[in-house]
């Protein structure tokens, strides 16, 4: 039925999201949902693994945008993640299953389906976009690969002042494909920077990421003032909030460029260059890549 190997990956994707209800609101395995008034709180809550992202954590992302769109007294969403790190990114202790594939598929049937599961976590960093209300993000620590992608799609940044960020995807032998390259490509403040960024995969800090553009503020404590600013904005009208939001989410229309890199990916991850780096991540040893 699935094209993945992994019988692992196939027990996430058809049992182990499992939905449960408390006060109305659903309960989550790798994130926590809880309402405060008219804000609602989404928590990454993977703190262990300092809030890898895993596939169940990328279909729960879709879960829990629907369900706040369904509640029309939320007025606004702060997000922000548990443990010592807001979101390290990708998972790369499972991303070698997620590119396994049938072996008695070939390569362009394998690159369907690749562009397939690209799209489906695409939509699930859009999902802080799609939302119809304002979204906050509140950032600490660490700040890396798919968590830019995922921060990008909020409409207000704050950091803290330890955090630190990294446009990782080049460090595992790709380009960012969620979002980062086409939401930030259009946020940003500094074009040589960004592209410095992108091309050595850097640490930053949360003065360059001001500096940037993708933040707008670095404060000491971030989640007090994240929730300081959401109760400003829960106090105005909703339907003014709404035609904001509305309009704002379609000022860049950043599908067709989410495209492009899925069909540039779709192909060029299944490069040995993929594997080699991520090999080289875990291994913490020197990657060896062949010429071009």
């Amino acid at each position: 039925m699935f094209p993945f190997k992994s019988q692992y990956i196939q027990y996430i994707l058809f049992c182990n999201i499992q939905i449960k209800y408390k006060k109305n609101l659903m309960s989550f395995q790798t994130l926590k949902g809880t309402k405060q008034g008219h804000i609602y709180h989404i928590e990454l809550n993977r703190p262990e693994q300092l809030n890898a992202m895993s596939y169940l954590l990328f279909k729960e992302l879709q879960l829990i945008h629907d369900e706040i769109n369904k509640q029309d007294d939320v007025r606004v969403v702060v997000v922000t993640g548990a443990g010592k790190h807001f979101c390290v990114g990708l998972d790369l202790k499972e991303a070698p299953s997620l590119f396994e594939f049938s072996d008695d598929l070939d390569q362009a049937r394998k690159s369907i389906r690749l562009y397939d599961l690209i799209k489906d976590w695409q939509k699930s960093m859009n999902i802080l976009q799609s939302l119809k209300v304002p979204v906050i993000v509140g950032v600490h620590g660490y700040c890396l690969g798919g968590g830019i992608d995922f921060i990008t799609s909020g409409d207000i940044r704050y950091c803290s002042e330890d955090a630190k960020f990294s446009i990782k995807e080049i460090d595992i032998g790709m380009s960012p494909d969620i979002g980062t390259l086409q939401r930030l490509g259009q946020q940003n403040s500094n074009s040589s920077l960004f592209r410095e960024l992108l091309f050595t995969g850097r640490f930053f800090t949360a003065q360059e990421a001001l500096q940037l553009g993708l933040v707008s503020k670095i404060v000491k404590d971030v989640k007090a003032e994240v929730f300081k600013l959401a109760e400003i904005i829960a106090s105005k009208s909703p339907v003014g909030i709404y035609a904001i939001k509305n309009v704002l989410k379609r000022e860049h229309n950043v599908d067709d460029h989410l495209d492009v890199m899925a069909r540039t990916n779709m192909s060029l991850i299944f490069s040995n260059d993929v594997m080699e780096a991520i090999r080289a991540n875990m291994t913490k040893t020197q990657a060896k890549f062949p010429k071009l």
